[in-house]
């Protein structure tokens, strides 16, 4: 209504009239017409259509609408459609934060240290206008955008974004290669000093500008006149980041027989006396190879190989058929030789892996001297044969790539049910090779826990976020904010080959991973790392899970595991490492219900922090952490205690963990 505008823009009026000002003349843009620039482009700077990035003015309507001109162009392709978007409202958590200031050089901060964002002489600033709390963040040069004029930079939170609220980014106190500070950008200058927008669409901000982007920033103490930029964007809620990923499960489940999962058993080899068959380990007796018969959420495959989540008229997901999906149960010669059944333990393979991971020796070595039954399926969705599907999405057109998650969601789902047919249907199936000689089960059906490494421990933060039956994990190496995650990781370089090849302009990787932090919400572990342990989703029960990091890691860099951390609320168990901003210190024992172990491994610092770390040719497997932890003892039994218990125990003497290279 009039009554509502007036009050919301009081406060202009009041300084216009201060001013000696005509009211009249603010309403109307002081009589000029905007006619500079795209409607659709952000235009708050002057030099491309899409930044400063995420932005609210792509938000219309009810949904995003990205400007064609500021997307990804192809050269042999139809280019990168917008569509796969437009059902957003507004910006997921992992959102990397884009802008160019003309002229202007990257202060000097360095990367991953967020401490100087709250500090009281920040050069970034981003505000929670909910609460108006300062978000930890730091600012850098993007390297794959590293020809970009002006210069691109990026702002990365170390946390993920508080969601359903509108985030405010200001940018205060940047100077030139001359050490004098840059103009404001004309636009942008145009709101801060209230005066006539010569620029389409940015006069109709005012509003937005006075109620909400400048109270916020001088509430944490950034006075208006000192701003360079400023601007904001909201944030999606809880309910709709992770709707799509409970409502298939709860279809999955709904669909299950009450006395499990079907499933058939496909081969059964038992590994006993002098002439074993082949493929039998000397730590396993029993590999049981069956297939499972999931209740399917998704469509055929289209054109591209894209399989979507199947939904009705009403928007509710469907069960139509099965999946016929196969898994691997393997039993050590301890589950049938020692005092009792063992428990169970599910493991989730590496980034575009396979569940033949578990075929790991140094995984069934840990299965008999520790005593647990391993249990393992390729990850629909993300395992190494959807790798062609998505090289051809990202050929064809990259801005359906979104459109590949929602498989994912229904590799989860039979993640979910191979924990629960652990519990009930195999566990009550007859096959004589499943038990021992006193008559039990191998396994201890009420003890099923979860591990994975790298995809496993990233992906596994979703499982953790949503099971139903298993309570407690170790999430191995593992990573959220798929932005950040694969920009600093080498299995990433691959791919950014294909999208610059594909999309090749300057920044073509740095938009594409921006908008994978919107895109890929839905099924970023970092909308379900802060569920996994006192918030709860609906319908879910709460979990306990140890984060395992593995210092100077190439794959999943350690800053990707520590906002992990971070936002789920993690302690840091000490002696440690190194501190953690953000991470709070625990004592060993601990039954807090999520925690971060670090071990060192003895590599030396990455140099060059701004890229994928660097190669020592002469160090087992190139100096990369990434595999080394999982084989290290003490981590192991570590995990064996904190499943057996909740409790966490320290395994290295008293002192932080450090060891002498590869175990």
């Amino acid at each position: 209504s009039s009554d509502l505008r007036f009050i919301a823009l009081s406060p202009l009026l009041v300084i216009a009239a201060c001013n000696g000002e005509d009211v009249s003349d603010v309403d109307d843009n002081f009589g000029v017409v905007e006619s500079i620039g795209t409607a659709d482009c952000e235009n708050l700077e002057l030099s491309d259509c899409f930044y400063p990035f995420p932005s609210r003015h792509f938000v219309r309507s009810g949904q995003l609408e990205l400007p064609a001109d500021g997307l990804p162009e192809g050269e042999n392709n139809d280019g990168f459609s917008p569509d796969s978007f437009q059902r957003f409202d507004a910006f997921g958590a992992a959102t990397p934060i884009l802008f160019q200031l003309d002229g202007a050089v990257i202060p000097d901060v360095a990367p991953f240290d967020a401490a100087p964002s709250l500090s009281d002489t920040p050069v970034t600033v981003l505000v929670n206008a909910t609460t108006g709390e300062r978000i930890p963040h730091w600012v850098e040069l993007d390297y794959l955008s590293a020809n970009m004029s002006p210069t691109l930079f990026t702002i990365r939170p170390s946390i993920a974004l508080p969601r359903d609220t509108e985030v405010v980014v200001g940018v205060l106190g940047w100077t030139n290669e001359a050490g004098t500070a840059v103009d404001a950008p004309a636009p942008f200058a145009a709101l801060r000093d209230e005066t006539a927008s010569e620029w389409l669409g940015v006069h109709e901000r005012r509003e937005h500008y006075e109620t909400v982007v400048f109270p916020a920033l001088e509430g944490t103490g950034v006075a208006r006149e000192d701003l360079q930029l400023a601007w904001s964007f909201p944030v999606r809620t809880v309910e709709d980041a992770t709707a799509n990923m409970l409502d298939v499960r709860d279809a999955i489940f709904e669909a299950l027989p009450a006395t499990g999962p079907e499933y058939r058993i496909d081969n059964l080899l038992v590994c006993e006396g002098n002439d074993q068959p082949d493929g039998c380990h000397p730590s396993i007796r029993v590999i049981l190879d069956g297939t499972s018969f999931v209740p399917s959420t998704v469509e055929d495959a289209d054109e591209l190989g894209v399989r979507h989540i199947r939904r009705n008229e009403a928007g509710e997901v469907v069960v139509d058929g099965v999946e016929e999906w196969p898994f691997r149960v393997q039993i050590p010669h301890s589950a049938f030789d020692g005092d009792a059944p063992v428990p169970v333990l599910q493991y989730g393979h590496g980034f575009l892996g396979s569940g033949g991971e578990a075929n790991n020796s140094w995984l069934r070595e840990m299965a008999d001297r520790i005593g647990f039954v391993i249990v393992s399926t390729s990850m629909q969705g993300m395992e190494q044969n959807i790798a062609t599907t998505w090289i051809g999405v990202l050929l064809a057109d990259g801005g359906k790539f979104p459109d590949l998650q929602e498989l994912a969601m229904q590799g989860v789902g039979n993640q979910l049910v191979h924990q629960r047919m652990m519990k009930t249907s195999l566990a009550a199936d007859p096959e004589p090779s499943l038990y021992r000689e006193d008559g039990d089960l191998a396994w201890d059906s009420s003890r099923v826990y979860y591990t994975g490494n790298s995809q496993g421990g990233s992906v596994g933060t979703v499982v953790m976020g949503i099971s139903l039956d298993v309570e407690r994990g170790v999430l191995g190496v593992p990573g959220s904010g798929y932005p950040i995650l694969l920009h600093r990781s080498t299995v990433f370089e691959p791919f950014s080959d294909i999208i610059s090849n594909a999309y090749p302009e300057d920044d073509a990787i740095a938009r594409f991973l921006a908008l994978l932090g919107t895109g890929w919400d839905d099924f970023d572990p970092l909308t379900f790392a802060p569920h996994i342990h006192g918030d709860n989703l609906p319908g879910t029960p709460d979990h306990a899970v140890i984060l395992h990091v593995a210092k100077e890691d190439q794959q999943v860099h350690n800053e990707a595991s520590f906002i992990s951390g971070r936002t789920m609320g993690a302690s840091l168990m000490v002696p440690a490492v190194r501190p953690v901003f953000g991470l709070p210190e625990a004592t060993y024992p601990s039954t807090l219900g999520t925690t971060v172990v670090e071990v060192d491994f003895g590599i030396p610092d990455d140099p060059t922090p701004l890229d994928p770390p660097p190669v020592y040719e002469d160090m087992p497997s190139g100096g990369d952490t990434h595999g080394w932890l999982r084989r290290f003892e003490p981590a192991q039994d570590q995990m064996f205690h904190f499943f057996a218990t909740g409790e966490v125990i320290d395994v290295c003497g008293g002192e932080a963990c450090v060891t002498d290279g590869q175990p």
